[in-house]
This record gives C-alpha cells, structure tokens and sequence, in this order.
C-alpha cells in the first residue's frame, strides 16, 4: 500500500470515530433531557395527587366541624402542611405526614350565599396551593 491510501484509510477511521463520538454525545443528551422532564413531570403529579389529599383532608375536617370558618364577611383562615406559602399565620394545623414532601396550604372563607346556599348553610369555599421545587 502507498502512503497516499493509508492517509485516505486513517482519514476514514478518524471520521468514523469522530461521528461516532458525536452520535453518542447527542444520545446521551437526549437522555439526560428526557430523565429530567421525567422527574420534573412525578414530582408535579406527585404535588398535584397531594392537594387533592389534602383537599379531602380539609372537606372531612370541616364536615365533622373540627374546622370551623369564620362567619360571613369574617376573616380567612389557614391550615398548612410543613409551612405556609404566602407567609401567612395556620389558624388550623396539619398532622406532618412523610409521605408529602411538599408544602400545602389550605385556604378557607365562608362566601356569600350562592346556588345553594342559605345563611342557616352558608357555602364554604377552599383555595389549595401547593409548592415543589425541582432541583435538577
């Protein structure tokens, strides 16, 4: 073999190793890319299944009348779970539950009578948040 043929031979080899890199990098990207989207999605979903619990939580703490609202017109009130997002002061408090990694708070106001509702049964209303935080 000349010179002429090897160099062509080693420029292909390199070529070929260089695509290969290339193609493994942009893999292993999409990869990474996907598994963050993928935490980030469970851990939404996870916060959202936790203010539909806590949303039963609170419909059960007030039909029972452990929670009582204010009267209309009356202030809010809170209850959260860990901590309070808006800073504000819990009126009622949530037993902490490992199992809920985030912070919940409930919101609860009595309104003024709608569809429904009468001032002997005044309609109650919640207002659920929930905060996570993705660290990727």
């Amino acid at each position: 073999m000349d010179n002429k043929k090897r160099g062509v031979v080693l420029f292909v080899v390199l070529a070929t190793i260089l695509l290969v890199i290339i193609l493994s990098g942009v893999i292993l990207r999409i990869i990474s890319s996907q598994s963050r989207l993928t935490h980030h999605k469970v851990s939404r979903i996870k916060a959202y299944y936790a203010g539909r619990g806590m949303t039963n939580y609170a419909l059960e703490r007030l039909r029972t009348g452990a929670w009582v609202p204010n009267p209309a017109g009356g202030a809010r009130k809170y209850a959260c779970h860990r901590s309070c997002i808006d800073g504000v002061a819990a009126n009622y408090t949530i037993p902490t539950d490992s199992d809920i990694p985030y912070r919940i708070q409930i919101t609860i106001w009595p309104t003024e009578a709608v569809v429904g509702g009468s001032p002997s049964n005044p309609v109650t209303q919640l207002d659920i948040k929930t905060d996570y935080t993705y660290n990727p």
